[in-house]
Parts: structure tokens; sequence; C-alpha cells
């Protein structure tokens, strides 16, 4: 069975005029740019709210389709992604390949936003005949000089081999060399990603090539590397030994974001005073720096966490003197916190008097 549209309903003032289909069928075939707008928005309205309009399909076709207004190009994305694309008997309509022969025109517009809002629209598509003759298109929009299409390829590869893998079957493959190759960093998160959820073995085998390299990735990219690292270790502490340098070395990143993670990470990897005097060595950095006092308290709550555990405390006492420079907030909450720390270890705060 075909699977049915989902309807929102969508009030109408009652002082509003209900669009009249052969109206809409007047404005579509000859008004200007701006009256097929207009029609356009009415027709997404009434579609939304569950009407059937097959007569408007071939005129939107014919008349709309071939249109270069940037306006109603975002207009048509919405009616494709609403508008049946079946008959009751879940067959595809025929005028639907009149439709995916204007996307893959789509796919290769010098324009770059085109291209990568129309493989945006791609990802919404559930009919895999009608993806089939773009892949194509899609691939070679990897190599495209902008970034904003690449990234939306490598989102489009991602969503249709998880939906039909039979139209990509060498998606991470092909991924894993984009990846190697790729410089902007919203591109090779993207790609990271999808290799974390298709085909982790690959993802890890980048890592491991990269290793000395993670510092000078974006933190959208090294954020996703922590994420990726800690799970791996947690399902398989063996290769702990493999990532966490990995760790170590973005203890060092130039993002808080991610030298906090990085932390927390490195704490549940590693009970060695080495890991752990690290950890807390960036943790009493990122206070000192730290210009939010709420990030100073959430912080400080994690140090307070180390010193929960015995042996931890142990490696604390050699950093009383950093954490004493806590002291220095001007804030109110953030010196009663750290007051409080020393208090509940009294052998902390006088191991250094």
């Amino acid at each position: 069975m075909a699977e049915q549209p989902c309807y929102t309903l969508i009030n109408n003032p009652s002082e509003t005029e209900i669009p009249n289909e052969q109206q809409l069928r007047n404005d579509l075939e000859h008004g200007d740019n701006r009256l097929k707008a207009t029609a356009l928005k009415k027709v997404i309205q009434l579609v939304l709210s569950g009407e059937r309009l097959p007569a408007l399909l071939m005129v939107i076709i014919r008349f709309v389709l071939p249109c270069n207004d940037h306006q109603i190009k975002k207009l048509l994305l919405l009616v494709w992604e609403i508008w049946p694309k079946t008959s009751p008997d879940g067959k595809l309509l025929h005028e639907m390949i009149l439709v995916c022969d204007a996307y893959r025109k789509d796919l290769q517009h010098p324009n770059e936003f085109i291209r990568g809002s129309t493989l945006r629209f791609l990802c919404k598509l559930k009919e895999p005949e009608l993806l089939e003759p773009l892949m194509p298109s899609i691939r070679s929009c990897l190599e495209h000089r902008h970034a904003y299409v690449r990234r939306n390829a490598v989102l489009a590869i991602y969503t249709i081999f998880k939906n039909f893998d039979q139209l990509i079957p060498d998606a991470p493959e092909l991924i894993h060399s984009y990846l190697e190759g790729e410089q902007d960093a919203s591109c090779k998160r993207n790609a990271f990603m999808m290799l974390i959820h298709v085909d982790r073995e690959r993802a890890l085998d980048y890592l491991t090539t990269c290793i000395d390299q993670v510092n000078e990735f974006n933190d959208i990219l090294q954020l996703v590397i922590v994420e990726l690292v800690y799970k791996v270790c947690h399902a398989n502490p063996g290769e702990r030994s493999r990532f966490i340098r990995c760790i170590y070395n973005l203890l060092q990143s130039s993002s808080p974001a991610v030298r906090y993670e990085a932390a927390g990470t490195l704490v549940t990897l590693s009970s060695s005073p080495t890991a752990i005097k690290a950890a807390a060595q960036c943790y009493i950095d990122l206070i000192v720096k730290e210009s939010d006092n709420n990030v100073k308290l959430i912080v400080l709550d994690r140090l307070m966490t180390l010193k929960d555990v015995p042996a931890h405390e142990r490696v604390l006492q050699d950093l009383v003197m950093d954490i004493l420079r806590v002291l220095a907030s001007p804030d109110l909450e953030v010196r009663k916190k750290l007051c409080l720390l020393f208090w509940i270890s009294s052998a902390l705060a006088t191991s250094k008097r």
C-alpha cells in the first residue's frame, strides 16, 4: 500500500476568499512571476488542507516549472514535497518523470543556491524511481566549487543511502575518498558524521590517519570526534590505547566547548593520575579564562566530582595553587562554591600550606 501524505489543517479567516481552481489555472498559465508565486502559495495551502488538484499538475509543469525566478523555484520545492506523487493504486504518476527531469537540470544549474536547495529537497523524496536518474548529477555535486553545494550533496547521499542503499551502494567508499580531500569544516563534519552512522570502521580509519592534526580542525568537527571516541572506547575498551592520544590533543583545542568535552571524556576513559591531572588542569584553565559565571559554576561541579574519588583527590592536591586562582573571580557564587570545595576536603586545603 502506498504511504499516504499527512495533511495539515490551516485556518482560513472568514473574510478570506476561497481560491478558485479556474482562477488559479489562469494565474499559473498567463500571470507574471508575481501572480504565479501568489497562485503557488494558494496551491500549497489547498494541498496541505487535503485538496487534490490533479488538473493543475500539468499546468504547473508546463507553465511554472520552466521559470527561473528564484522565489518560484523555492515555492516549487514546497509544492513537490507535499504533492501526492502516486495514484490511488500506489503507482508513480507519469507526470513526476517530467518533474524529475527538471530537477536534474537544477542539479546542474550555475547558481549554487539552486543546486543546494534542490539537494536538500531530494533528501525528502521517498520514491526511488525519481531518485535513480538523478544519482550521477548528485555525485557530481561533490566536486562543486561552493561548499554549500558539497555540504548538501553529502547530506543527500547519506539520506539516499540510508533509505535506498541499492541506488548508491558505494556511498561509504565514495564519502571516505571525498573526506580525505575536503577542506571545508562543515562539509568534513557532514561527511564524517555519515561515515560514523553507515561505516564506523571507515570513520575510525580516517581518524587514525589524522590524529596529530585534530587540533587544526574546526570545533564542530572536533566535537564530533570527541563523541565518536567516547562511544567507541565505551563499547570496546580495547580501543582506548588507540584513540586516547586524540583526546589529549583536543585538550589543547582553541574551543572551550571542545576542551570541556575532551576533559570529561578523558576522565571516563582513564583513571591514571596523568589523565586526571590533565583533565583537572583543563577544567581549572576553563574556570579562570571563561567570562560566563554559569560556565564557571558548571565546570566547578566537574572538579567537585573528581574530588569525590579518593584516588583523584590526591592528584588534585598537587593543583591547589592553580585552583586558588579561581578566587580572583568577582562572582560571589563562584567563590562560595570554590570555598565549599576546600571545606569538604580539608586535606586538599591543607596539603599545600
